[in-house]
């Protein structure tokens, strides 16, 4: 039934999007969107799944401040309907996707890396500050970030690092003394690391550092 009554909403709104005014598929999506957004945690998976449908039709003919829109509104949800998420990820406009690469839960640790591996620094920079980011997703970032990603991502606590990547993104901080004093306050940098970007730290970024610095990291930097 629910696959019926999704190919019947569909044919009808293929009429609709192929006869109508940009303004009006515009209007449509907004009001398909307001109706999830009123009753989408009460859905079942097939239902969910016909406004998923429904969704990727519209999304497809819409402009770009339309897919911002929707980006906005529906990346804060843990049950928002999971093609048109991909959809929004993907853009390559980053109005459109910033706000569903940065917040939805909906995006796998496969697919955020792929992303991370294809796309440009915008979307490498939203994704930087996601929460509970893996570390099979910040060892592409820091493989192929910017200085302003980087940075973004040594100073979000939720991201998790890799032995290799630590060490590549502590190599990135020579020469960089914000990206030195962010690292310096991570509290879970490597005892052998911290020692390596204290090293290479100017006198007086070490001072800052150890400055402001925590009872804990001021103890690790001390075995240091």
């Amino acid at each position: 039934m629910a696959q019926q009554a999704s190919q019947s909403i569909i044919a009808e709104l293929e009429d609709a999007v192929r006869d109508g005014t940009s303004a009006k598929r515009v209007q449509t999506l907004r009001q398909v969107t307001d109706l999830f957004l009123n009753d989408g945690d009460r859905l079942n998976d097939e239902q969910v799944k016909v406004f998923d449908d429904v969704l990727c039709l519209l999304v497809a003919r819409v402009e770009t401040r339309a897919r911002a829109e929707l980006s906005k509104r529906l990346a804060p949800l843990d049950y928002a309907p999971f093609e048109v998420i991909q959809h929004l990820a993907w853009d390559d406009d980053i109005g459109v996707a910033v706000d569903v690469l940065t917040h939805s839960s909906r995006l796998s640790s496969d697919a955020l890396r792929e992303i991370a591996s294809s796309k440009g620094q915008d979307h490498l920079f939203a994704i930087s500050a996601r929460e509970n980011l893996p570390a099979s997703v910040t060892d592409v970032i820091i493989d192929r970030g910017e200085d302003r990603v980087i940075r973004r991502l040594a100073n979000n606590a939720g991201a998790q690092f890799s032995d290799n990547g630590y060490s590549s993104i502590v190599a990135r901080a020579a020469g960089d003394d914000e990206l030195v004093e962010i690292l310096g306050l991570r509290i879970d940098i490597p005892a052998k690391l911290l020692r390596d970007l204290l090293q290479r730290a100017k006198d007086t970024v070490r001072a800052r550092l150890l400055a402001i610095a925590s009872p804990k990291a001021r103890e690790k930097s001390a075995r240091c």
